[in-house]
């Protein structure tokens, strides 16, 4: 009879004890930041690349939306399939697919086939992105997930703060086209890096999981293996807690994209006239003190609930928003933009911790495949809602960013009220057995 290894009280759990006993969560992080790089490259020159081929200002954001709605096509998708497949190769498929389309998008001279390989970008990344979680998931138990998904958020967050600076330099020194080869080189490095280093994690957490619902390992292998497709999908769906908390990150993602990247830019330039050079100081401020306050996000969520943590960064989202849109000075306006990005640090680790500790007889693929689904909704949503309130309801951008925070209170009071109704029975001093995958050759 095999002896069961306890995991100490999350407090005595440091990060680095998580990687040593588990070093694939390191092949993921740096795949994850590789990944994050290729995408957020070409931030600095895409609209520009897509104004070179003599389109106007709709077809340009039409570009820049596109990639958009090829992740939201692929989240679900990539889950369900990394359920029944296996993780490791859709791990690799997803940056495949988004480097041979950066390599199309350096090589073509045609708007249609710029557009149709952005969309092949969006859902290489959709894929890579969702089987990234449900790894850090498998990976992970009760007392471990907020610390495991804040090391995920914050690899996210390196590789989308390099990823500029990179694109910017390259397209300085080789053309615009450059910037699409570079993508495409790291995401063939990601592939070849998850090929040769990456184990297969999808019965990782089976045997932790079994001890927690009393049953043996090989029959919650069965039980998992014979729910897959729409099944499964429907049971993460309906189960309430899981369908709040996908509103709750559909209001996260809404923000960074509609608040944070579109109306606030818009009413500090208007309202103070900040220079761009000044509102990217102010963001990247806010961006990095997301990072610095990620070790102790995953750290609360793990010891406190991450149901509380989501409730209580969401509300500072809240009132983030509400602190710019009546703002009356720079400095009123610059906290407010920096206490949106801490919230987001708390926020982001906690959504993704929580939906884990909720997945059905845990089967992580689907329910991070309908997190993600939620996420990119609120993302392509953002701008263009926000927009079309400006332009037909004739708000200025401080209402805009109030009915923002009118729908991320929305969802932080819808998901309250089902944590009211249903506490989650799990206790952050479980005990645990989670061997991890052995490595490949």
């Amino acid at each position: 009879m095999s002896r069961s290894v306890a995991l100490e009280p999350p407090e005595v759990v440091t990060y680095r004890q998580i990687l040593r006993v588990h070093p694939a969560l390191i092949v993921i992080m740096l795949s994850v930041a590789g990944h994050m790089v290729m995408n957020s490259a070409l931030a600095p020159v895409l609209s520009v690349y897509a104004g070179s081929f003599g389109v106007n200002e709709i077809a340009i954001g039409l570009v820049m939306t596109i990639f958009g709605v090829g992740r939201l096509l692929a989240d679900i998708p990539a889950g369900l399939l990394a359920e029944k497949q296996g993780r490791k190769r859709w791990l690799w498929m997803g940056p495949l697919i988004a480097g041979s389309a950066s390599i199309g998008a350096a090589l073509t001279q045609d708007y249609q086939w710029l557009v149709a390989l952005r969309f092949l970008q969006g859902i290489g990344s959709g894929i890579y992105m969702t089987v990234a979680a449900i790894v850090c998931a498998d990976l992970s138990t009760p007392a471990t997930r907020g610390r495991v998904m804040a090391l995920y958020q914050a690899a996210v967050l390196t590789g989308a703060g390099l990823g500029p600076a990179i694109g910017g330099i390259s397209s300085d020194l080789g053309g615009i086209q450059a910037t699409f080869w570079i993508s495409a080189l790291i995401a063939f490095s990601t592939v070849a890096y998850v090929w040769v280093r990456m184990p297969e994690t999808n019965q990782a957490n089976a045997k932790a999981w079994a001890q927690a619902q009393g049953q043996a390992k090989d029959s919650v292998s069965a039980t998992r293996g014979s729910v897959h497709g729409m099944a499964a999908l429907m049971a993460v769906v309906g189960a309430l807690p899981l369908l709040m908390l996908m509103i709750v990150n559909f209001g996260v993602f809404f923000s960074r994209s509609g608040g944070q990247w579109t109306a606030l830019p818009l009413l500090g330039t208007e309202q103070f006239g900040l220079s761009a050079g000044r509102l990217g100081l102010i963001l990247a401020l806010s961006s990095l003190l997301n990072l610095v306050a990620l070790p102790w996000a995953g750290s609360l969520g793990d010891r406190f609930g991450n149901g509380r943590v989501i409730l209580v960064s969401s509300s500072l989202t809240a009132v983030a928003l509400m602190l710019v849109a009546f703002s009356v000075d720079v400095a009123m306006f610059s906290l407010g933009t920096v206490l949106l990005g801490v919230a987001g640090s708390f926020v982001a680790p906690a959504i993704a911790a929580f939906a884990a500790q909720h997945a059905p007889n845990s089967q992580f693929g689907p329910t991070m495949g309908v997190l993600r689904f939620g996420g990119d909704l609120g993302f392509v949503c953002g701008p263009l809602l926000l927009g079309a309130v400006m332009q037909f309801f004739h708000a200025s951008y401080a209402g805009a960013l109030l009915v923002n925070a009118a729908i991320v209170v929305g969802a932080t009071v819808a998901f309250a009220w089902v944590l009211r109704r249903s506490a989650s029975p799990a206790s952050i001093h479980s005990r645990f057995t989670n061997p991890p995958p052995k490595e490949s050759s």
